[in-house]
């Protein structure tokens, strides 16, 4: 008996991969191989590939979440800066030794004195500018007072003193008023007033001209200074209490 083709002993073989009986043939299902090997190892990789492009896309995409302080155009040195000299752009900048030296918010600049040209558009960096703390117009200048004639060392920042100057010695001496109503910017060396603290303080003034500033300094040199405090204060100026002195007691036999 001749041998007859695979279709008309076993069936016809149809779209679905199955055969379907033909003169009452066998239905025969074909076996789907798993993937090899290197096909698994190629998937993976290309789904590597496509988890870091879509990071690489998302990455590059990613808004800056520092914002910094850039100048709104040229400053000269020697100007003071106000709010239009400066406005706010956001940055990435990831080296956290440039970032010490920028600022985020413009009132931290506000005030300052610049030191070196800034061009508009340019990061403002602390090196370029020093900070001031008196208002417009006026002139810094600290000077060395013993506590005894600084109000027993209570003066704090905000508050205004008389700036007195005693020439002479003795009853041949005179006291005049030297510069009236100076703001305080800043006192150092301030203590309890025990002993071992510091007997004099560094005082830093907010004179209200260069001719006050020259005249503080030279009464600082040739003259003695006591500070009043003003009797007019500013209304934010801060209060002070001053503490009953409290005598210390020996210890020991």
């Amino acid at each position: 008996m001749p041998d007859l083709d695979v279709a008309t002993r076993f069936g016809r073989v149809v779209g679905d991969g199955r055969t379907s009986p033909a003169d009452g043939g066998r239905t025969i299902v074909r076996r789907r191989s798993l993937p090899g090997g290197r096909a698994v190892v190629g998937g993976f990789l290309i789904a590597t590939a496509l988890v870091v492009t879509f990071q690489a896309y998302t990455g590059a995409r990613h808004s800056p979440r520092q914002s910094y302080v850039v100048a709104s155009r040229a400053l000269e040195p020697g100007s003071r800066i106000t709010a239009d000299d400066l406005r706010v752009v956001a940055l990435d900048v990831p080296d956290p030794g440039v970032r010490a030296q920028l600022f985020g918010t413009v009132s931290s600049l506000i005030g300052a004195s610049v030191v070196a040209p800034v061009t508009p558009g340019a990061l403002i960096e602390a090196s370029e500018v020093v900070g001031r703390a008196g208002p417009p117009g006026t002139h810094e200048l600290s000077i060395s007072v013993d506590r005894s004639r600084a109000v027993g060392g209570t003066l704090k920042a905000g508050e205004y003193v008389d700036i007195l100057s005693t020439f002479g010695q003795g009853a041949a001496s005179s006291t005049v008023v030297m510069v009236p109503h100076v703001e305080v910017l800043a006192v150092t060396g301030s203590g309890s007033g025990a002993i071992g603290d510091a007997p004099t303080q560094i005082i830093v003034l907010a004179a209200p001209d260069g001719g006050s500033a020259e005249a503080i300094a030279d009464a600082a040199v040739a003259t003695q200074l006591t500070l009043v405090r003003a009797a007019e204060q500013a209304p934010g100026a801060p209060v002070t209490t001053v503490a009953p002195f409290q005598p210390q007691v020996a210890s020991g036999p």
